[in-house]
């Protein structure tokens, strides 16, 4: 069972947003959605490969107190200057209390 005490690191969830640049392209961007505290717990990393490129792959799981806000797999995680992608989102031990946010963090090496 998750406590409270638990959630001990800050994290920011993140929205897709576009924007217009100075030549009228639409970007992507991310805008804070919201800052919350959470548990971190990593799960594996491995290397592959991905259209011939080494890709380092890191999975977390982040758990969060479920504040009635709505998180979406479009969101990603800022933790510690990394960006994790959000797959998945669960209540933990089928309460209303706890969120459990499955992530994978991707990097080209």
């Amino acid at each position: 069972m998750l406590k409270i005490g638990e959630l001990d690191r800050r994290i920011i969830i993140e929205s897709p947003t576009t924007a217009t640049n100075k030549f009228g392209e639409r970007t992507k961007t991310w805008a804070t959605a919201y800052t919350l505290w959470a548990k971190v717990d990593f799960k594996r990393s491995n290397r592959k490969e991905q259209s011939q490129e080494l890709v380092e792959v890191s999975d977390a799981i982040f758990f969060i107190r479920n504040l009635g806000v709505t998180i979406l797999g479009t969101y990603r995680v800022n933790y510690d200057s990394n960006y994790y992608y959000i797959h998945g989102v669960k209540e933990v031990d089928g309460r209303k209390q706890f969120l459990e946010l499955l992530t994978q963090e991707k990097d080209n090496l």
